[in-house]
């Protein structure tokens, strides 16, 4: 018996993401009963999350999605690298936050956040662009009420000196673990017909390990152990081996006129 708990994370949700995959990928959390983390793009404009021409609909379905118990991430603000700096994850060498002047960054945010608040939606999870952000990007997310942040490395979550939650986020497909705490992270934008078909397998072979982000943020949580520290090390070095893959291909459509 597996003592080990899944979370689901999908990213680059926006009004142009890829919606012939979406709607199949939503049928499938339906009938499982999970309740992602979705990482939605306030205002995007980022060329290669345009996937689809763009959903009117769009804030009123991510309303409904809260409704029903998804936790909604802020993931950034327009999705556009203005530095190349990996921040404290230090995953990948770009980023919208890491290295900004604090003000910019409160600016910026502070933005997102109304855009949420405009449309009637509650963000509740910081999710990074590229993993990468730095501690003035904190102090701005936890003055700007957001508590949580879905990123880092090791096998639980933890609070940090300002006393923010941090749920790892440490695997983009599903493994049989033994322990721990396993965050993982889609991005269906990408995807063709057999990744789609492995989710929708996975999700049948895991559902009954997987719990909702709110089941964890319930509890209480400490400082890093020791042990997680030495994982994220472990799990760091691991990751910058697993991140030389291939490049998605070009699946933009029309892009300019939405960019405006």
């Amino acid at each position: 018996m597996f003592a080990s708990r899944y979370l689901v994370r999908f990213d680059d949700i926006c009004s142009t993401m890829n919606w012939r995959i979406w709607a199949e990928i939503e049928s499938c959390l339906h009938a499982h009963d999970i309740k992602p983390i979705i990482a939605i793009v306030p205002r995007n404009r980022d060329k290669k999350l345009i996937v689809d021409i763009p959903r009117r609909d769009f804030w009123e379905r991510v309303r409904e999605w809260q409704a029903l118990g998804w936790v909604i991430g802020l993931h950034g603000y327009e999705h556009r690298m203005i530095t190349a700096s990996g921040g404290i994850v230090d995953i990948n060498p770009k980023s919208e936050f890491a290295g900004v002047a604090r003000e910019v960054q409160y600016t910026k945010l502070q933005q997102a956040v109304r855009i949420f608040e405009d449309e009637g939606v509650r963000p509740d999870v910081w999710v990074a662009p590229w993993h990468s952000f730095d501690a003035n990007t904190l102090d701005v997310l936890k003055r700007l009420g957001i508590g949580c942040v879905s990123d880092g490395f090791g096998m639980h979550p933890w609070r940090d000196e300002l006393g923010l939650l941090w749920v790892p986020q440490q695997q983009w497909q599903f493994r049989r673990i033994p322990f721990g705490m396993w965050t993982v992270c889609h991005h269906h934008n990408l995807w063709n017909r057999g990744e789609l078909d492995r989710f929708i397998r996975d999700i049948a072979t895991f559902s009954r390990q997987i719990i909702s982000f709110d089941e964890v943020r319930r509890r209480n949580y400490g400082e890093r152990s020791a042990l997680d520290c030495l994982s994220d090390v472990t799990f760091h070095r691991m990751l910058r081996m697993r991140l030389l893959v291939k490049k998605p291909k070009d699946q933009r459509v029309d892009v300019n006129r939405y960019l405006e």
